[in-house]
């Protein structure tokens, strides 16, 4: 009892609460099954690349020596017929495992390329190109993985333009020609004509009026 003969009370302070809102969610893990999963199909992926790769190297070398030679004339007979592959996805294959040799040379490239769509957009950039333009992609994507769309917008500017493509037309710089003289001399020659009472004239001058007219911008 205190001194006023009031009980005194012990104040114990209150647990805090987490905001819900504010807390972070826990992050999902996988469970020791599912990792083991994970790492087994990774595995998977990482050898079909390897894969994928090695069947490159291997048409690549298979056209350059013509192995093929002994019972197919062309290395695209040789290939659909043989191998099952379409001309394009063989020449992929082949173009992939050029430039996977050619970037796995150079040192300083931190980032190599690692799937199909990379290798697809570098193909077509020429040979002398390849490394810049790859250095770009990986400048262009900074922090971010390096992706196909990436590799594409880097690589873009290296890439030669496709023959017969059609050259973008310019736009018309919206200024009238001034045809105010020739419409004046053909106003006199219509004079002219009036006077001569010569139809056939007329109509040809009539003709040529609405023609520089429409030239002119103005209407008739």
């Amino acid at each position: 009892m205190s001194a006023n003969g009031l009980a005194k009370l012990e104040w114990t302070p209150p647990t805090l609460i987490i905001d819900a809102l504010g807390a972070s969610a826990p992050k999902p893990t996988l469970t020791p099954v599912e990792q083991n999963q994970l790492a087994k199909l990774e595995t998977i992926i990482k050898k079909g690349w390897s894969t994928f790769l090695d069947v490159g190297s291997a048409l690549l070398a298979i056209h350059e020596k013509r192995l093929y030679r002994d019972e197919y004339a062309t290395f695209e007979t040789y290939c659909k017929e043989r191998l099952g592959l379409s001309r394009p996805y063989a020449y992929n294959l082949i173009g992939s495992a050029r430039v996977n040799e050619q970037m796995s040379s150079i040192e300083d490239i931190r980032v190599k390329p690692q799937n199909e769509a990379q290798f697809r957009e570098l193909i077509s950039v020429p040979e002398e190109k390849r490394v810049e333009a790859w250095k770009g992609a990986i400048k262009l994507a900074g922090e971010e993985p390096v992706t196909a769309t990436i590799v594409h917008r880097a690589a873009a500017k290296f890439k030669p333009e496709k023959p017969g493509k059609p050259t973008a037309k310019k736009k018309p710089s919206g200024k009238r020609i001034n045809l105010g003289p020739a419409l004046k001399l053909l106003a006199r020659a219509e004079q002219a004509a009036n006077v001569s009472k010569d139809k056939v004239v007329l109509k040809e001058l009539s003709a040529l009026r609405k023609c520089l007219e429409a030239l002119a911008g103005q209407k008739p």
